[in-house]
């Protein structure tokens, strides 16, 4: 009889060892998760799913020249058992008011799959004409993917794409 239960306490910490490893692997890996990459022609910026956790103490500022345009790709991976749906859409706002809807489309993700939507943002379009031409001016990108909420700022400069800055000399003061 005391044969049959020599191993016993080996295989219950077996047991809890791969318990805790599937714990690990269902917490830290299964879910839909969301990426947006900006490219602005200079540099492009990638936001991941740890990033976005931080959005409200860090917030994200995509820089455009006036006259720019930046691409974005905004990726959802989908790392469940089940197929994933939502509908997904992108407004502007200035503020509180709403400029314009920039995309609304129904996404629907396979199981341990990814899709992805593409739009650009084209600065001469939204600045507007009547804002003062030597001024910064930021729009707020909010994406919505169903109770998910996503924001990140364009601040557009005034200078017109391609602008050179020419820096002023520093006079020569050594006597």
């Amino acid at each position: 009889m005391a044969n049959k239960h020599k191993n016993l306490y080996l295989y219950l910490a077996l047991a809890c060892f791969l318990g805790i490893i599937l714990i690990f692997v269902f917490d830290g890996y299964m879910g839909v998760y969301d990426t947006l990459v900006m490219d602005n022609g200079q540099y492009p910026q990638t936001v991941d799913f740890a990033q976005w956790a931080q959005q409200e103490d860090f917030g994200y500022i995509m820089d455009v020249d006036k006259g720019g345009r930046i691409e974005f790709t905004y990726t959802v991976q989908n790392h469940r058992f089940s197929e994933y749906s939502a509908a997904v859409a992108v407004s502007l706002y200035h503020g509180q008011d709403k400029l314009s809807d920039i995309l609304s489309q129904q996404i629907t993700v396979g199981s341990f799959k990814e899709s992805e939507l593409k739009w650009s943002l084209d600065t001469v379009k939204i600045f507007p004409a009547d804002y003062p031409e030597n001024q910064n001016y930021s729009v707020n990108m909010i994406i919505k993917r169903g109770d998910t909420e996503r924001k990140v700022t364009v601040n557009i400069s005034p200078f017109a794409f391609g602008t050179k800055i020419i820096p002023i000399p520093i006079p020569d003061t050594q006597e």
